[in-house]
């Protein structure tokens, strides 16, 4: 499931819409980058990485022979469970950097760009498992968490807690010396985002956890049974399959966007006004681009090596649409 996609057709989970189990280290601890697992730094590691990203990017592997997706439960279960598996690689990437930073190993403004770009992806992902009618939202995937824990949360996320407070608006000490007014320009849509998402599905303010008669399971607990929701296993992992891992899915979501659009085509739902802003108009209209630096930072790669193959892969993309 670390293996980078195939040229010239949807090829995650088996079949078109299909799941895929996503295997990371366990929150918290680091990603092992050299062969063994013994740990050290493995250039090479980092290296094939960055062919491996290179070469998709220039085999146009974005292009999709994927047909439209007509059963929407399918596609928006997708969304949902796909989506938050790129948020949780996501949140992981932002914690490794931040702890680069601590232990001086990359500066603050070495650090401050990549960061911005995976906060600009988590947004894209909320609006990318937003994106379901709110009838597809409470009738499958409400009720699907429920079944879980009668309050489950989004907040037993494991791999959110180490960056949580920067989500919040803390900015990390760590980052005190930098410029960090994009950054928190990034922070600021993201929050707007995450508002209107959940103004759009739930219409009457109260979470499961707000809802629920029970008392919520100790920390450790509630981790586990949100990983398993989300169908993500905790392993020993090597940085670059994590990596591998997240590309998967980035080519699979701009598949289904390409073929189906962001909305579905009779989602009459109305729009909070936080989604009706000028610049969450701009985001929906460029969640590719924003993969594709999701990508590039990912596989730390210079802009002009990655960004310019996938974006001419993409545009070929459109005209074939």
């Amino acid at each position: 499931m670390s293996d980078l996609p195939i040229p010239g057709r949807w090829d995650f989970g088996g079949f078109a819409y299909g799941l895929e189990p996503l295997v990371l280290p366990p929150a918290g601890s680091p990603d092992a980058v050299h062969d063994d697992l013994a740990g050290g730094a493995s250039v090479g590691a980092y290296a094939e990485t960055s062919r491996r990203i290179h070469n998709l990017a220039e085999r146009g592997v974005l292009a999709p022979d994927v047909e439209r997706c007509d059963v929407p439960d399918e596609l928006f279960w997708f969304r949902w469970i796909t989506g938050h598996q790129v948020c949780f690689v996501v949140w992981r990437l932002i914690a490794q950097l931040l702890d680069d930073v601590n232990h001086g190993w990359r500066s603050p403004y070495e650090a401050l760009e990549p960061i911005r770009r995976y906060v600009d992806g988590y947004t894209a992902m909320l609006l990318y498992t937003g994106s379901c009618p709110r009838s597809i939202y409470n009738v499958l995937i409400r009720p699907s968490m429920r079944l879980r824990h009668p309050a489950f949360s989004g907040s037993w996320a494991p791999d959110y807690w180490p960056i949580r407070e920067l989500f919040h608006g803390r900015q990390p000490s760590v980052l005190w010396n930098a410029d960090t007014c994009e950054l928190l320009d990034a922070i600021t849509l993201l929050q707007t985002v995450h508002d209107g998402v959940a103004a759009k599905l739930v219409t009457d303010g109260r979470s499961l956890l707000r809802e629920a008669s029970v008392r919520r399971p100790d920390h450790r607990v509630a981790g586990m049974i949100y990983d398993t929701y989300f169908i993500t296993l905790r392993a020993p992992a090597l940085r670059h399959d994590v990596v591998a891992q997240l590309l998967r899915r980035l080519v699979a979501i701009t598949q289904d966007i390409t073929a189906n659009g962001l909305y579905a085509e009779d989602d009459t739902d109305e729009r909070p006004a936080e989604l009706q802003t000028a610049e969450v108009v701009r985001c929906e209209n460029s969640l590719v681009e924003i993969m594709v630096e999701v990508a590039r930072c990912a596989g730390e790669l210079a802009p002009a090596e990655l960004a310019k193959p996938l974006q001419s892969a993409l545009r070929n993309t459109a005209a074939e649409v």
